[in-house]
């Protein structure tokens, strides 16, 4: 099962990181204007279109497209996974960050997170219901054999629990 990074330990690790002293380390770039230019590692140019904008902490290249943010850049650069870009872009800046994430951790019992679940049971409820008149109702027949028409299977529609509101 693929480990999953906390959102707060990303965080820090971006706010603490500079985009352009990581990038910097694999392309050679020049300031220009309030942003830093470059050749773009991800495809052969003669004129700088790779742009790193330090403000924002993230990249563009207006040649191939290729853009987002420091874990990005590393993940197609090094050809990384996500949770090790982010391993990696602490170490190279030096930060001591806690990953031991391999134990799920318990949801705190605040107001907000009570009313995310109960919202969450809500939707379930709704969607359940929605697919329930679609498959089982006379009332979502029509839309069932619409659906049928447009190239969706039965299946297709029991896995992703297609629903109709009527």
């Amino acid at each position: 099962m693929a480990q999953r990074i906390p959102q707060e330990v990303i965080e820090e690790v971006r706010h603490r990181t500079n985009i352009v002293d990581i990038i910097g380390q694999y392309v050679q770039l020049k300031k220009s204007g309030k942003n830093y230019m470059g050749l773009c590692p991800f495809h052969e140019e003669r004129s700088p279109s790779f742009s790193v904008a330090e403000d924002k902490q993230i990249f563009h290249c207006f040649g191939c497209g290729k853009g987002g943010t420091v874990f990005n850049f590393l993940q197609e650069i090094e050809g990384i996974s996500f949770p090790e870009s982010v391993k990696r872009v602490a170490d190279l800046e030096h930060l001591s960050v806690d990953f031991d994430w391999s134990e799920p951790r318990e949801v705190a019992d605040t107001p907000e997170n009570q009313q995310r679940r109960s919202l969450l049971q809500l939707h379930s409820k709704a969607a359940e219901l929605y697919h329930h008149i679609l498959v089982n109702t006379k009332i979502g027949e029509p839309a069932l054999n619409y659906l049928l028409e447009r190239g969706l299977t039965q299946e297709l529609i029991e896995t992703f629990q297609i629903g109709f509101a009527p």
